[in-house]
This record gives structure tokens, C-alpha cells and sequence, in this order.
């Protein structure tokens, strides 16, 4: 752990102005950044101000003095919308007087008829399942604090909600659903449902949500006393959780858990460098036979050949429609091959004990976990059109071998990104006297 700071730089400008903690004789919370370990006080600022480590430059926490009821009313409609997005017809095709509706579901359900089950079960864990339990989870949590009631199972409830949360990708399904009806325009009419309007809906409401919403508010019925900077002396070594981000005390329990979610406690991720080498492996394996074998395979009146990845660039480019080829060829190209190449230029610079830019060697890290799922845009479009373009003799497509691969390759990056540890990064800096502009230990907090 770095030594005790100020309060986090705000990034944006306004005054924080007399901090509640000053004005009821409380000391401020201790708080550690989940990237470098560095400490702050948690002080007030300002509203729509964003606080940030002063070392490495993540996000410590956001101006939000009423995120309780904004987050509560945000993720109320949040959950409307999944449910009528989930419910009614999301997309039509018309070809004469064949008419093809599908729902969101429909996806999934169509790799599973084609003998992909495994991959249906991504789809739908990503597309519904796992946004439901995350907005429905948060929604459970909130109505608990704002009763001021300490719900049954909340631990337990917050740490899947933090967990699943970089694993909802109905933004990422929205755009693979854009580039299906741009690929399907010059073979019928596309026509939008209700299901569709709410998706686009919730893709902003959600949004909304995660950005206004302050996990702290979640917490305030249990009543926990923070640790402070009197207790420093006192604490042993400091533990920050990271799945709800408290500062826990020092402990000699073989295995410590985290005094308020009861998440397991670790100074450093247990073999974080070995794990992501061997999820990197893993992904390089997959990715040779996902841009080698056909992704999908488009029949119309009975002729069509198979398409891959890189195929499936160039004919959207083809069909005019540049910016959506340059954005397919993004995700699932250079995405994959830019994650697999700054997390091994980040494992080597660890292992050489490097001591050199360390908040841009953390930047670089962020983008990488930030950008991965994004990758995930092929394996709905393959999904989406599998399930829609099932028109007998007149046009049909099937899913290949390939976006198997392409799938297991983009969560195994994704694995490997959560695997690894951004404090590591940051230990030999400090033992090098590298970690960045020194930070104060005193705070005025009227400033």
C-alpha cells in the first residue's frame, strides 16, 4: 500500500467546497485506488466532479450526492425495458410474402439448433441473463438502502452484481443488431419492433444508470466504521477489497475476507502472471482457426459459399457501408491482436522488473480490459442472422465452425485481462522510488 494521501484530483472543474466530515468533526474515510494501491481520504466534491488517483489516473469515485434515488428510478426503467425488449417481437423480415420475425432470444436459440449450444449459452448469458441479474440485483440493493434495511443475501448479491457487470453486453449486441440489418438490406425488408426501440432505450438508460450510480449508497444500512487515518498506526498491513472497495485492516487469518461483502481478501491476485500467460495461450490457439474457417455461410436460391471473419469485412466495405466494415474489422481483428500484445508487453515488463512509465503502462492496461468485449460483436451479428434469415429456398444462413473459436478466443481474452494484476505494475516502481508525483499526506478541507 502507498502511504495516505489528499483528497483525489478533481478532473473536472468546481469547487468541492466544507466537506461534510470537517463541518460534524468526523475524520473522511480511507480509500485505496484499485490500480496502484495508493490511499486517499474520501473527501466530497463537487457535483459531476470525478475524482482520480493522483499516481496512475483511475477513477476513485464520482460528485454524487443523490445517486440513491437517481440510481433507484435509472435502473427501475432500466429492468422495464430489458423485460419489453426481451418480450416483444425485436426484429422482421419480409421477402415477398415470407415473412421471419424473431425475438432477442432467437439468437441463442438458433446456434443451439445448429449443433453450437456452447455458444448459445454465451449469447444468452451476455444478452439477457447476466444484464437481468445485474439490473435486477442493483435494483434489489438500492430499494434495501432506501428503506434502510439490511436486505437478506446482500453480500452475496453485490459481489455477482460487481462480477457480471463487465459481462452485460447489450451495448455491444445493439451494434452487432445495426450491422445485421445493414447486411440484410439488399435481401428483404427489415422491419424493426417494439423489442428493438427498447433496446436502444435501454442501452442509454443503462448507461445512465451505471454512470450516476455510487456503490457506497448500498452499504449505508450496515452501519460499518471506516478506518481513517488515525487508525493507520494501528491497521498492520491494509487490504483493499476489490470487489466493494473497502480499506480492510490488516489480519493473520490464512484466508481474510472483507469486513463488509465477505469477498476474499488478497494483497496481491494469487499467481496473476502465470494466469494470464497460460488464458493468453489459450486465446492465441483459438484465434488461428477462428480467421482461418468460415465464420458463417449465406445461401440465397440455393447458392452462397462460406464467409470468414476477414471475408465478412470486405464485403461490408463492398456494400458501401465503410464505416461499419472498419468497425467490424476494429473488433474483431485488431482488438484481439492489440489485448493479446499489450498484456504480454506488460507481463514482460514485469517479469524484467521494469521501473518505466508506470501510469502509462496502467492507462495501457485499463484500455485493454476497457475494449475487450467489444470483440463479441461477430459472434451476435453470426447469431442475430443465423436467426432471422431462415427463408427455405429463398435465403438462409449458417453459422460456421470458425465463430466457435472466435468466441472461446474473445473470452479468454477477456479472462486474461481480469486475471491480471495492475498493482503489479506498481511494486517495483515503488521499490525503484518511481511511482509518480509524491503525494501529500495533509489535506485542507476547505480547499
Amino acid at each position: 500500500m502507498a502511504a495516505p494521501a489528499d483528497v483525489a484530483s478533481a478532473a473536472r472543474s468546481g469547487e468541492p467546497g466544507v466537506s461534510h466530515s470537517a463541518m460534524s468533526g468526523q475524520e473522511p474515510p480511507l480509500i485505496a485506488c484499485h490500480e496502484c494501491d495508493a490511499i486517499y481520504r474520501r473527501e466530497p466534491i463537487a457535483r459531476g466532479a470525478k475524482a482520480t488517483c493522483k499516481r496512475c489516473g483511475a477513477l476513485l469515485y464520482r460528485g454524487l450526492p443523490d445517486s440513491l434515488d437517481r440510481s433507484l428510478a435509472l435502473y427501475l426503467a432500466s429492468l422495464v425495458l430489458l423485460i419489453i425488449a426481451n418480450t416483444f417481437p425485436f426484429l422482421a423480415l419480409k421477402v415477398g410474402g415470407i415473412v421471419e420475425q424473431d425475438h432477442v432470444i432467437g439468437g441463442g436459440l438458433a446456434l443451439v439448433d445448429f449443433g453450437m449450444a456452447e455458444l448459445g449459452l454465451v449469447v444468452f448469458l451476455t444478452s439477457i441473463a447476466f444484464p437481468f441479474i445485474t439490473i435486477a440485483g442493483t435494483l434489489y440493493l438500492l430499494i434495501a438502502s432506501r428503506l434502510d434495511v439490511v436486505a437478506p443475501g446482500m453480500r452475496l448479491t453485490y459481489r455477482v452484481v460487481n462480477a457480471l457487470g463487465s459481462w452485460s453486453l447489450i451495448g455491444v449486441f445493439l451494434l452487432g443488431t445495426l450491422i445485421a440489418i445493414v447486411k440484410l438490406k439488399d435481401l428483404a425488408t427489415v422491419v424493426p419492433g417494439p423489442g428493438l426501440f427498447a433496446l436502444f432505450a435501454l442501452v442509454v438508460v443503462y448507461a445512465a444508470a451505471r454512470t450516476g450510480f455510487d456503490p457506497e449508497v448500498v452499504w449505508r444500512p450496515l452501519r460499518l466504521r471506516r478506518l481513517t487515518e488515525a487508525d493507520l498506526p494501528s491497521a498492520g498491513q491494509l487490504l483493499h477489497c476489490h470487489s466493494c472497495g473497502l480499506l480492510n485492516r490488516g489480519t493473520q487469518h490464512p484466508h481474510p475476507q472483507c469486513a463488509r461483502c465477505h469477498a476474499p481478501l488478497h494483497p496481491r491476485l494469487a499467481n496473476s502472471v502465470q494466469r494470464t500467460w497460460a488464458l493468453m495461450a489459450a486465446a492465441v490457439v483459438m484465434l488461428i482457426p477462428a480467421n482461418l474457417l468460415p465464420v458463417m455461410t449465406f445461401k440465397k436460391l440455393g447458392q452462397g459459399e462460406p464467409s470468414t471473419i476477414l471475408g465478412g469485412v470486405v464485403h461490408l466495405v463492398e456494400d458501401g457501408a465503410w464505416g461499419l466494415g472498419l468497425i467490424v474489422f476494429f473488433a474483431s481483428v485488431a482488438v484481439p491482436v492489440a489485448k493479446l500484445i499489450s498484456l504480454g508487453m506488460l507481463l514482460r515488463s514485469f517479469r524484467s522488473g521494469a521501473t518505466w512509465r508506470p501510469k502509462d503502462r496502467t492507462a495501457l492496461y485499463r484500455a485493454t480490459e476497457m475494449i475487450g468485449a467489444w470483440s463479441m460483436i461477430d459472434v451476435f451479428l453470426v447469431a442475430l442472422l443465423a436467426g432471422l434469415v431462415s427463408l427455405g429456398l429463398v435465403a438462409s444462413i449458417e453459422p460456421g465452425l470458425g465463430v466457435t473459436f472466435f468466441g472461446a478466443a474473445v473470452i479468454l481474452t477477456m479472462f486474461a485481462a481480469h486475471s491480471f494484476d495492475p498493482r503489479l505494475i506498481w511494486d517495483h516502481a515503488d521499490l525503484a522510488g518511481q511511482s509518480g508525483d509524491p503525494v501529500p499526506t495533509a489535506v485542507d478541507p476547505s480547499r
